[in-house]
């Protein structure tokens, strides 16, 4: 199936109601792993980096090593650029052969998000490339309160979708697939989400695109799989593939005698442990055998 981009590998989701897993993943390791779990579950998969992985000329490797994974694959891959904070980095990204962007400017307000998002589709749609934006705006899981209640990094509100905006800001925007702010947030949870479901079927009946949940990583999977049973599309998952590879590595080293081994030995219990992670999260989205 090799390379597709963003907008397709999303369409037979919403339609057939399952989500395409997107993992943020840093690395050469993390990228052959997760194509290669979403090729035994038969499972289209995106691959994601966000800026800290593209600085200076490491975005010609990381393309290059994830475009490789794709157009070895049998199975549909995106390859996407997660959260981007400006229109010079999309278009990198795009002349790199990515399939896909993320936009986010939805800490802005609501025609400025527009304008950006607008004139960041311009430019891709003409690449072949989608764009995905959000709208109302995910905040960090560190700030979230005793009672749930998510307020975000430096006093930056988590502020919920308004469903009577949706049609209009992706008639203006010209997104591909738009993210929504329905509890989640990004990071480690203090303590767990309570998604709004209701607020999700209400966006879901008049998004003319798919929807996207960020911060998927520590969800509960009975919320998730509610989620994906109205209306979401595509599940963001970086914390929880960071977290198994990193831990598992620092036990690695500190089992280890000394540390002048093969880099490539101390990573195979670190990609394994990732391994696990993803299968389970292709599998609870129910995007396997598809």
């Amino acid at each position: 199936m090799s390379l597709v981009s963003l907008k397709e590998v999303l369409q037979d989701a919403r339609r057939a109601r399952y989500a395409v897993p997107m993992f943020d993943v840093s690395n050469a390791a993390m990228i052959r792993a997760a194509v290669e779990v979403a090729e035994e579950e038969n499972s289209p998969v995106i691959l994601a980096a966000i800026e800290p992985d593209l600085v200076g000329s490491m975005i010609e490797y990381w393309s290059a090593a994830a475009r490789l994974a794709a157009f070895r694959s049998r199975i549909p891959v995106a390859i996407m650029l997660d959260h981007a904070a400006t229109t010079g980095l999309c278009v990198r990204c795009a002349d790199a052969g990515f399939s896909g962007v993320m936009l986010d400017a939805s800490s802005r307000p609501f025609d400025e998000n527009i304008a950006a998002v607008r004139e960041v589709a311009g430019l891709m749609h003409r690449r072949g490339v989608s764009v995905e934006a959000e709208l109302g705006h995910v905040g960090d899981a560190q700030a979230v309160g005793g009672e749930g209640e998510l307020t975000g990094s430096a006093g930056a509100h988590n502020v919920y979708t308004d469903p009577a905006s949706v049609a209009e800001f992706v008639e203006r925007s010209g997104c591909d697939a738009l993210a929504v702010s329905i509890g989640t947030a990004h990071g480690v949870y203090v303590t767990a989400p309570r998604l709004e479901i209701g607020l999700l079927r209400e966006i879901d009946a008049v998004s003319p695109v798919p929807l996207v949940l960020h911060g998927g990583s520590g969800t509960p999977e009975d919320q998730l799989r509610n989620a994906i049973a109205n209306g979401i599309a595509k599940i963001n998952i970086c914390s929880e593939v960071m977290h198994a590879w990193h831990k598992t590595m620092l036990d690695e080293l500190a089992a280890a005698p000394n540390l002048s081994y093969w880099d490539v030995t101390a990573c195979v219990k670190p990609e394994a442990a990732i391994r696990e992670v993803m299968r389970a999260k292709i599998r609870l989205f129910g995007s396997n055998r598809k």
